[in-house]
Order: structure tokens, then C-alpha cells, then sequence
């Protein structure tokens, strides 16, 4: 194996103070499907193309979900759920995981959430709006999915605060798992929902823990613990992928004001602003497999057992994909983003989350005047998400 092309995709430093984009467009021209051995990281390798990415995530018999989806330290060390909950399994296994919740998440299923999306877009809205700065990410984009679809999860009202705690704390324990925090809040989202079965055991309702404890009644080969495991990947990634499009959304917006001004007036449709937005802020920035057998992507050889990492938000940006990448178009027609993931684990909350995305750039554009950037942003220094950790907004009615 020859050296890579460029190396610190693993360091947080390039996500939080560097330049991420420009590393990922070098790979892009340089070594599409390069080989990193980085300092304190299990070697791997990282795909920034756009056809070599979605060929490693749409072949599920060549590339593996269920050692891992994410990069992390030590990669032979066993995962967490690896086989267990739906986003670690691969077909049959993970198709029927899938089935068992797949009529909650349709986009019929996902439109009958705008009423409350919009409730509660609006009473966050109040209490920022000429109320002076504020961090948008932490006092509003965070609390704002849970707070709409916590009935969705199986999350009681008065349990909402601190199942979304549990949640943002539990996101550390994708790459660190000695994190205690993030462990410990892990425990206790599983000890929530473990007394959640029970109750939907005896009282079934319309939501996701329900819909596996049937299923299991049916027939599922499904555990109690495995149920857990799902709902706990569920509602850390709920609440991720919203908040992400939202905040960096924001951010951008307020960089490109004609596009603010064109989305404000109407002059282009929200449905393509929302996922100009998701191509732009590709909230998960990278996902990975294991290679199964010895393959190829594109030229280069890869072997059994090596694990497989594709940019998520490198394959967004690909010159030979998108017209002028690395401009934020809101009426970019076609927009063939990959933020949603490919193949069979295509993100099963895609429709909600485009959902939620829309109702609330709907209330925001209707109630604020004017968005002011009131200091400097901090973005997450993480490999895994691509996110802002703080955003200081001032919003004003006129």
C-alpha cells in the first residue's frame, strides 16, 4: 500500500479550526480511494468520489454495516448493537428491523407532523425574538425535533428535557467508547426505554416502540434488547441531522444573503431550498463499511476486513457530480446529495426531517425580519458530525 494523498482525516482539529473541504477536494483530484494509517487510529480507507462512494454503500454483499458505521479509534474492537440495532445489521436482518417501523416513517406519515412542528417552531420562536443574542444552536435547533416528534420515539411529554440530554451526550459515544459521559447517557436512554416496552406491552400507541413490541407479538425475531438498541440510535439521530441542517443552514444563509432574499420573497420553492441546505451542511460527514470479500472501488484493490470510509460530504461537493459545488444554490435542479446515506440504510427519517427543516425555516422567515450574526460561531470538533457546537444570532421582528 502506497501513502495517502493527504492525512488527518481523523484529527478533530481540521473540523473545528481547518479546512475539511479542502483536503476532501485534493483527495478527490489526487487519490479518490486513499489508504490512511493515522497517528492513534486503526488504518482505513477514505472514498471521496461521488460513483465510488455510492457504489461502497449501495453493495451491502461487498461492504458490511454490522462492525460499525462510523470510524473510531480502535475498529477491531467490538461495536456496541454491531448486528443488533437496524443501522448495524445488513439484509435479511436489517430489512425486517426496517418493515417493522417503516409505515411511521413515510412522507404521508411524516406531513401529519407539521401542525406540531409548526407549534413548536413558533414557541421557540418567541422566546429569542427581540429578546437580544442568544445561541441558536443550544436554545433552539437543539431542543426544536424531540420537542415535535418525542411522541414518535415513545418519549412522554414531561420526559422530553431529559431524554434530549441523554441524547446530545450520548452523540460523544460514536467515536469515543471509553467516553464515561457519553456512556453513562447512553445507559440511561436504554434504562428509559427498557420501561417504556412494558408500558406499550400493556397499552400499545402510535409510535416506534410500539410498532416493534407488535411486531414482536407477530412473530419478530426481535429482543427487548434489541428494541432498546434501536430506539436509542433513533432518538440520538433524531435530533442530530435537524439541528445540524438548521444551524449550519443559518449560517450559510446569512453568508449568502441573495439566497436569503431569493428564499424570503419566494423566488425559489422551499422544497428545493431544503435540500440545498441538507447537500450544504451534510450533516453526517462521513459513514463506513467493512469489506466482506476482496473487491475493488474504482482502481484500487481492497482487502477483506478493511474498513471502508466514504466523505459523505466530499461525494456532495464532486465537481463531476454538481454544478459549482461549492456555491449554496437553493434552486439547484438536479440535487442528487448524498446526506441521506444510500442503498438500504437509506435514512429512514429522511421524509420527517425534511419535514421538520421546512416548517421551521417556514415560521422563521414569517416571524423574523432580520437574522444578525452577533459573534463568532464555534463548529464541533468531530470527524463524525459536521456541526456548529455554538451560534450567536440576535433575531428582530422589523
Amino acid at each position: 500500500m502506497t501513502a495517502p494523498a493527504v492525512t488527518g482525516l481523523t484529527d478533530p482539529h481540521l473540523y473545528s479550526h481547518g479546512d475539511p473541504h479542502a483536503t476532501w477536494a485534493r483527495l478527490r483530484r489526487e487519490r479518490p480511494v486513499s489508504w490512511h494509517d493515522e497517528p492513534d487510529h486503526e488504518p482505513f480507507w477514505a472514498v471521496t468520489t461521488y460513483d465510488e462512494g455510492l457504489d461502497v454503500l449501495s453493495d451491502w454483499k461487498r461492504f458490511s454495516s454490522a462492525r460499525g458505521t462510523f470510524l473510531r479509534p480502535n475498529l477491531s474492537d467490538p461495536y456496541p448493537g454491531a448486528g443488533v440495532m437496524m443501522t448495524l445489521s445488513d439484509p435479511p436482518r436489517h430489512d425486517v428491523l426496517r418493515k417493522a417501523a417503516a409505515v411511521l416513517f413515510t412522507p404521508k406519515a411524516a406531513a401529519g407532523f407539521r401542525a406540531r412542528a409548526a407549534e413548536v417552531s413558533r414557541s421557540l420562536l418567541r422566546g429569542v425574538i427581540d429578546a437580544g443574542p442568544h445561541d441558536f444552536v443550544n436554545q433552539v435547533a437543539a431542543p426544536y425535533p424531540l420537542q415535535v416528534i418525542a411522541g414518535l420515539l415513545g418519549v412522554e411529554g414531561e420526559d422530553v428535557e431529559r431524554v434530549a440530554a441523554y441524547a446530545e451526550a450520548a452523540v460523544g459515544n460514536i467515536v469515543d467508547l471509553d467516553g464515561t459521559a457519553a456512556q453513562q447517557a447512553h445507559l440511561e436512554v436504554l434504562a428509559y426505554y427498557a420501561d417504556v416496552i412494558e408500558e406499550r406491552r400493556a397499552r400499545p400507541t402510535d409510535d416506534v416502540v410500539s410498532a416493534f413490541v407488535l411486531a414482536q407479538a407477530d412473530g419478530l425475531d426481535i429482543t427487548d434488547d434489541e428494541i432498546i438498541l434501536t430506539c436509542d440510535n433513533l432518538a440520538v439521530a433524531a435530533g442530530e441531522t435537524t439541528r445540524q441542517v438548521l444551524s449550519g443552514g443559518l449560517l450559510a444563509l446569512l453568508a449568502n444573503p441573495e439566497q436569503l432574499e431569493a428564499l424570503r420573497s419566494g423566488a425559489v420553492p422551499l422544497k428545493s431550498a431544503i435540500e440545498e441546505l441538507v447537500r450544504w451542511t451534510s450533516p453526517v460527514t462521513h459513514l463506513m463499511r467493512t469489506a466482506v470479500t476482496d473487491t475493488t472501488v474504482g482502481d484500487v484493490e481492497i482487502k477483506a476486513g478493511q474498513a471502508v470510509s466514504v466523505w459523505l460530504s466530499s461525494l456532495n461537493r464532486d465537481e463531476n457530480v454538481f454544478d459549482r459545488p461549492m456555491e449554496l444554490r437553493l434552486d439547484r435542479n438536479p440535487n442528487r446529495h448524498v446526506s441521506f446515506g444510500g442503498g438500504r440504510h437509506f435514512c429512514i427519517g429522511a421524509p420527517l426531517a425534511r419535514v421538520l427543516i421546512g416548517v421551521f425555516l417556514e415560521e422563521t422567515l414569517r416571524s423574523v425580519a432580520r437574522i444578525e450574526l452577533v459573534g463568532e460561531p464555534r463548529r464541533t470538533p468531530s470527524y463524525v458530525t459536521n456541526s456548529l457546537e455554538y451560534l450567536p444570532l440576535a433575531f428582530h421582528s422589523a
